[in-house]
């Protein structure tokens, strides 16, 4: 077992054995403060990299080399997740959520002798799939990454990148890199499947790496990508007694003080980030009806739908919806909702804008119900595994045949559970059932558009048809 899964595990039994005197007696003032790498082992700051790489923030190389794009990348993150620059206790926020990526699929790092250049796989969870004429192919269970590597002539080599490049077929201009001893070629597939191979010339020859997934898995792929490098790379670790480790122990301390008297659920609603002001929706009548959550628009002095000027019908509090209303003419098609309510185990799609601004549009993920009712046995909910972030809040959960059974609402809190229970939950999020939005539309004289059909769409067109209804709903 490595030192990040010893060390994390302790500090798991640390929150829930933590003496309250103990934990009331330190001092937190530093925690608010603005971070600073200082301090900071090589070592805690490649392991930032890496957390900060697969939150969608950091395109660099693991170097722990705290550069501007570094910089960038931690301002990126908190300013999305807390809606504030950069403090002490944000490090330990970032390094609990790679943490639970590393003890669900094992990424660390990888040496390969041939190639003799190392890259970050999901250890735990990695498929070896049989071999091709040149390359050693793997792929992640747990997502669309597929990795191939092989050591080749240079002739070689250059057919594997002409494949790449030939493989292209968006508008944007792919990247590629040409020198003496690398070569780097990007490409976009028709079905928006990214790939990225890399090639170095070492002792000799070239040692290729190709990294392929589909653009709801970009972030992993990306992260995969940054982590490849010369010779035998060190883990990804945290170091024992240093500053990462002690931030992220006394961050925990503090809340476990603060919230002795605090019995809420560890749930927290994706809500919009305030200085940026947006969520999810989607278009429920053919008179310009939107669906999205409450809180998305709760205090609004403005709400634009697909940057329209909208209206707010009406809300729930109790359900945690709201209506629009916005003239978005013949832009948008009408969501159908499925007549049926969702299965257990049914695969289930997730739509929105989650990050908006930084992902660049309209992003889908990929799950299933995992519970039929929501936390604490709320019967207005039910769990699925589909990832979903900030902004995603009031997007459509769909089903395999594009219908809409789920509204998404919330997640639950990884922090407050590892507080709490000492473990870290892996993909718990929340969706309203279909059944609940439908009644509340029917309260405000909007007839769903009902469907029986089931019949199951490709991932791709499912994509596409989603688009056509789900709308970036502004708070201003």
């Amino acid at each position: 077992m490595s030192k990040v899964i010893k060390l994390l595990i302790i500090l798991c039994v640390f929150v829930v054995t933590l003496p309250i005197g103990a934990a009331k007696a330190q001092n937190y003032e530093a925690l608010f403060r603005n971070f600073s790498t200082n301090g900071l082992t090589y070592t805690e700051r490649r392991f930032l990299q890496a957390a900060l790489a697969f939150e969608g923030h950091y395109v660099g190389l693991f170097d722990g080399d705290w550069g501007r794009m570094s910089r960038e990348a931690m301002q990126r993150y908190t300013v999305n997740e807390f809606g504030s620059q950069p403090e002490e206790w944000h490090t330990a926020m970032l390094a609990l959520s790679f943490f639970e990526r590393y003890q669900r699929d094992g990424w660390d790092m990888r040496y390969f002798p041939v190639l003799k250049m190392s890259l970050m796989l999901p250890l735990k969870t990695l498929i070896v799939d049989a071999p091709t004429e040149h390359l050693l192919n793997y792929r992640h269970r747990n997502s669309t990454l597929a990795v191939s590597v092989g050591r080749h002539s240079v002739a070689t080599a250059s057919n594997l990148h002409r494949y790449t490049m030939n493989a292209h077929s968006t508008t944007e201009i792919p990247y590629s890199v040409r020198k003496d001893n690398i070569a780097i070629s990007t490409a976009t597939t028709r079905d928006g499947t990214k790939l990225y191979t890399r090639s170095n010339y070492i002792d000799g020859g070239w040692s290729t790496i190709m990294v392929s997934a589909k653009s709801w898995d970009l972030n992993t792929l990306q992260a995969v990508s940054s982590s490849i490098a010369k010779g035998n790379s060190a883990p990804l670790d945290i170091t024992k007694g240093g500053k990462l480790i002690e931030v992220v122990k006394k961050t925990v301390a503090f809340s476990t003080s603060a919230d002795q008297t605090d019995i809420e659920p560890p749930r927290t609603s994706i809500k919009p980030d305030r200085k940026r002001g947006s969520g999810s929706g989607f278009v429920v009548s053919d008179r310009g009806h939107v669906l999205t959550n409450a809180h998305v628009v709760e205090g609004c002095s403005a709400i634009l739908v697909d940057g329209i000027s909208g209206t707010l019908v009406d809300t729930s509090s109790e359900f945690d919806l709201a209506l629009l209303q916005a003239k978005l003419g013949d832009s948008k098609s009408v969501a159908v909702f499925s007549a049926s309510p969702a299965m257990l185990n049914s695969d289930v799609t997730a739509v929105g804008f989650p990050y908006a601004g930084l992902l660049g549009g309209i992003n889908v993920t990929r799950g299933s119900i995992s519970s039929l009712k929501g936390l604490g046995g709320d019967s207005n909910t039910f769990q699925i595994t589909a990832p979903v972030q900030s902004g995603n809040s009031g997007g459509p959960v769909l089903a395999s045949d594009g219908e809409v059974v789920g509204v998404v609402v919330s997640k639950l809190d990884a922090t407050l559970m590892a507080q709490k229970g000492g473990d870290v939950p892996q993909n718990v999020n929340f969706a309203i059932r279909g059944e609940i939005a439908k009644l509340f539309l029917a309260q405000n004289q909007v007839e769903a558009i009902l469907s029986l059909d089931n019949v199951p769409l490709a991932p791709e067109q499912l994509a596409k048809s989603a688009a056509n209804f789900t709308t970036f709903v502004e708070c201003k």
